[in-house]
């Protein structure tokens, strides 16, 4: 068994691992069936890689990082085994043949079950499909599938995992995202960046004070094509109703009992009441019949916020 690698400095778990892996090395029954390699680096790594002819990755679904490694080695024809996490659950291809894979069970079980199923489901693939194909040559002394498989994994990997992308990635979704923002922040004054600030700084001294309750009678069910009627008066603590959303999510509970939405609905602010809050009020629609849940919130709103969560602050109901 060869070892090598580094912890981070603050990744104490990790260094005693390795402590405790070069121990065991040290011992007589195990000299020479165990080696740890110092110095890992770039270079170490391309020697390792290079010898490698299947990639094994086994994180705790779902706290794979990334998976980087993985891609390094499946662009220089190493066939990624790995849990359906991080960039394998999307660099799999079944259909190409391009590797294997272990569907991770959900974290609505037992940690030891989960573990069990998948080391079960790790040892059945090297057992009946790693093996078999690796072995079975052909008259030129090497497996003709494995090479093909092989093929396949730098053929679908190479294109989709690569600088490229993870620049293309960055550029359409973060970079050129901001740079519109900050154009419109300061295109041809700061007037904009002082105004959106200004507001943020009110939101931020006010938004503890900013309290929601329902006021209609809440019914329990409604016939298909029926609307719900939902009133909410909000003490909005000096903001005004444009400087919020209220809002209704309609959804349903997946097998898990996790809420699942697939509709958004924006209250109309209407008035106030006797009491000085703001009415906000809407006969909800849902556009599929059946049971069905749903959840109310607000949130800050302002015309020059990057995305509508940017002010950090909801409240539900």
């Amino acid at each position: 068994m060869i070892f090598a690698g580094k912890a981070h400095p603050n990744d104490q778990p990790g260094q005693h691992l390795i402590r405790v892996i070069h121990e065991f090395s040290r011992r007589p029954e195990f000299e020479g069936r165990i080696m740890l390699l110092e110095g890992y680096d770039m270079s170490l790594a391309r020697k390792l890689v290079s010898g490698v002819d299947v990639w094994i990755n086994t994180p705790e679904f779902p706290l794979e990082a990334s998976g980087t490694s993985g891609e390094k080695a499946g662009i220089n024809g190493v066939i990624n085994l790995s849990v359906l996490d991080g960039w394998w659950g999307e660099g799999y291809n079944k259909k190409s043949n391009n590797g294997w894979a272990i569907v991770p069970h959900g974290e609505e079980f037992d940690a030891d079950y989960r573990n069990q199923e998948e080391a079960k489901d790790l040892m059945d693939i090297i057992e009946n499909e790693v093996i078999p194909k690796y072995y079975e040559r052909d008259g030129r002394g090497y497996s003709e599938d494995w090479v093909q498989m092989s093929k396949a994994s730098m053929k679908t990997i190479i294109p989709n995992f690569n600088a490229q992308r993870m620049v293309r990635d960055y550029v359409n979704n973060f970079y050129s995202r901001a740079n519109n923002h900050q154009k419109t922040l300061g295109a041809n004054s700061n007037e904009p960046a002082h105004e959106l600030a200004a507001w943020k700084a009110k939101v931020s001294e006010v938004w503890s004070k900013v309290k929601i309750r329902r006021i209609d009678e809440t019914e329990n069910a409604i016939l298909a094509g029926e609307s719900l009627p939902i009133r909410i008066a909000a003490n909005l603590a000096g903001l005004s109703p444009e400087d919020v959303i209220m809002e209704c999510i309609v959804g349903d509970e997946d097998k898990h009992g996790e809420f699942q939405p697939y509709e958004h609905f924006i209250f109309d602010a209407i008035g106030e009441n006797e009491k000085q809050e703001t009415l906000f009020s809407i006969n909800l629609k849902p556009s599929l019949p059946g049971k069905q849940l749903y959840k109310l919130r607000m949130y800050p709103s302002h015309r020059l916020l990057a995305n509508r969560f940017e002010a950090g602050y909801m409240i539900w109901i």
